[in-house]
């Protein structure tokens, strides 16, 4: 219980360990010898307008900011909170849900063994140890996150496009040396800084620090942080939130249509009420009467998209009208023409529409059904549509931010149990993950592509320098086939292990072969005995 009541407390927590402590300040060092030598002011150190009031470590975080920082941080936006609530109710509207889940499918995508990422270890010059470790340990990471028994990663990525950013503690057991765990919090309620701790500067975070009861100090090495948008350029803080404005527009058309149709599909009735010698307030009295027995109140909910007549869902086509007829006076009723612009032409709902496929972007020939747009076709390199691509490398830059989930706790941990990697700048930034790609479409382009390179080098090799052969194989597959280390290493392994089987069959049929030569001298001898004995 007494750990459980630590956490109420704005002080560090104990079981953070000075290895904790020591690797949030990595980095930190560099980034102050740039502060301190550089003369000109940031973008968004210069959004403080340069007031004299404002706190120096305040305008120091600032600073650093404009150097190392560059995500959105939605406590600085005190309209966030009521954005990101309109986001998450804006996006379950069909046509948006369809874009963000189409999105989603297409950057996580799971494999057998519902993992939709490994870590990249082709660019890492690291030893084979290590490395085997390396991937123990994401294991580990993937299976803490929950994301291995479900789709968790997939709702983290979808909640990713809708809010624009996510955040999680990254929880280390007692002393502080593994990770056991990771929760959830609010992206708005924290904001990065910088904490002196005997001279010594570290990267920090502060939760809700304008509620004392509420504030917590967390490191660096104890949260994880994922933006969409950048910090300090003005842009839409999501993917949902660029989608707003044309599906807004598409909308008002759609109703538009919708009520024009209902409006020229009955008829719409003038009535003239004869009030003769009625004083006016009697006159108005009859008017009012009679408008509350023949009017209609026509409603469309944009959410729902039900239509409600006088307060019905059915719509009545026909109807009967009643009026009384005294000294030769009656109600005249005629019949108005429809006036105002033809809405049956569907030019301006194609525009919208076509501007809502535009801003999610998805190609447009994934919206196009009826002639199998979501059927793959042209595999080839050089059949690929340009959307494809540039929807492909959207994709990608989405991915590369969202892998932060995974690849920042994946190099704490391994800094924590190898000392020697917290320094290697090298290590860490070539520390990354490889996203499983969508089975159909990548393999076959990748087996395509392969099949030109093959083409290639095949062609290469036959150049000839007199007798001899003018490329060297190796360097021709390492310079043109494009392999990847791993797919290099795990060849050679493969080479080795045929090498020894096929060793170990030579040594067994030698065996075999000895052993028969043995046999049949046994057996020679023994006739010739039996030979002997007869002619005895």
């Amino acid at each position: 219980m007494a750990g459980f009541f630590d956490r109420f407390s704005n002080a560090p927590l104990t079981s953070v360990t000075d290895a904790l402590r020591r690797i949030s300040s990595l980095g930190m060092k560099y980034d102050d010898m740039v502060i301190k030598q550089s003369r000109a002011i940031g973008t968004t150190e210069s959004m403080m307008g340069g007031s004299d009031f404002n706190p120096r470590d305040l305008m120091y975080a600032l600073a650093l900011s404009d150097i190392s920082q560059k995500k959105y941080t939605p406590i600085f936006d005190k309209d966030y909170p009521s954005r990101r609530d309109f986001l998450r109710k804006f996006a379950l509207n069909a046509e948006i849900d369809w874009m963000v889940t189409t999105v989603t499918d297409e950057a996580v995508v799971f494999d057998e063994t519902n993992y939709f990422a490994y870590p990249s270890t082709s660019l890492l010059e690291i030893k084979d140890t290590i490395k085997d470790d390396l991937n123990d340990q994401f294991k580990k990471i993937y299976n803490h996150f929950g994301f291995v028994n479900d789709t968790t990663a997939w709702f983290y990525f979808r909640q990713f496009l809708i809010d624009g950013v996510i955040s999680f503690e990254i929880v280390y057991d007692a002393k502080g040396e593994k990770i056991i765990g990771f929760k959830e919090i609010d992206s708005a309620s924290i904001r990065p800084d910088i904490r002196n701790e005997n001279g010594v500067l570290k990267k920090v975070w502060y939760q809700y620090p304008d509620r004392p009861g509420m504030t917590r100090m967390l490191y660096d090495t104890q949260v994880i942080y994922i933006s969409y948008a950048k910090g300090n350029l003005p842009s839409r803080i999501s993917y949902v939130e660029n989608l707003v404005r044309s599906f807004n527009l598409l909308r008002v058309v759609e109703n538009a249509q919708v009520m024009w149709t209902l409006m020229n599909s009955t008829w719409r009735l003038k009535m003239v009420v004869p009030i003769g010698s009625k004083s006016p307030q009697k006159a108005r009295e009859s008017l009012g009467e009679m408008m509350s027995l023949y009017k209609e109140d026509i409603r469309l909910d944009p959410d729902s998209g039900e239509l409600r007549i006088n307060g019905s869902p059915t719509m009545q086509f026909y109807k009967n009208y009643l009026f009384p007829s005294k000294n030769g006076e009656q109600v005249d009723i005629q019949t108005l023409a429809g006036e105002g612009p033809d809405m049956s032409e569907n030019s301006l709902l194609n525009y919208f529409t076509n501007k809502l496929k535009e801003d999610s972007k998805i190609p447009f020939m994934r919206f196009d059904k009826a002639s199998n747009g979501g059927q793959l076709t042209g595999t080839a390199a050089t059949g690929v549509d340009r959307e494809e691509i540039r929807f492909h490398k959207f994709i990608n830059r989405l991915r590369s931010a969202f892998q932060e989930i995974l690849v920042k706790p994946l190099w704490i941990q391994m800094c924590l149990k190898y000392k020697e990697l917290e320094n290697d700048e090298i290590f860490k930034s070539s520390l990354g993950l490889r996203f499983v790609q969508d089975n159909i479409f990548e393999e076959i382009r990748r087996q395509e592509i392969l099949q030109k390179r093959l083409e290639l080098v095949t062609a290469m090799q036959a150049i000839t320098d007199g007798e001899k052969p003018f490329f060297d194989t190796t360097w021709l597959i390492e310079r043109y086939l494009k392999l990847d280390k791993d797919e290099l290493d795990s060849n050679t392994q493969a080479k080795e292990k045929a090498a020894k089987a096929a060793k170990k069959a030579e040594e067994a049929a030698a065996e075999a072969e000895g052993g028969a030569e043995g046999g049949a001298e046994g057996e020679a001898g023994a006739e010739g005995e039996e030979g002997g004995g007869l002619g005895f």
